[in-house]
């Protein structure tokens, strides 16, 4: 039997965890006033942005980004986690392009749609 596949929200939250941060600290570590956000993403409140995952790989560099867009994908770069640890990021603008482009088909989707209801 297959495994469930994790939403962007548990995925965030199993990364805190193995980093033995939580939402506040990273917040924190950002310079934000309120960890709400950070919060909210790992309550699956809110989905995380794009830019919101890539700050933490930025203060994360051991995070491997691929992690919260594919399955079967390891959390971390390394075996262990090292905060010290230099990641290149050089594919964060092709998954950037990616995440904008799927955007972009869901906005023209839902523009037929309401196009189509508009129209009947």
């Amino acid at each position: 039997m297959s495994e469930e596949k994790k939403s962007v929200h548990q995925k965030f939250a199993e990364v805190l965890e193995a980093l033995d941060t939580n939402a506040y600290q990273v917040s924190k570590r950002l310079g934000l006033n309120s960890p709400d956000k950070y919060y909210k993403i790992e309550k699956g409140q809110v989905k995380p942005s794009f830019d919101t995952l890539a700050q933490i790989v930025s203060l994360y560099p051991q995070v491997n980004v691929n992690y919260y867009f594919k399955e079967d994908v390891p959390m971390f770069e390394e075996p262990h986690p090292n905060p010290s640890s230099p990641k290149p990021l050089d594919d964060l603008p092709q998954l950037r392009i990616k995440h904008l482009e799927q955007k972009v088909a869901m906005l023209e989707a839902q523009n037929q749609e309401l196009t189509a209801k508009l129209f009947r």
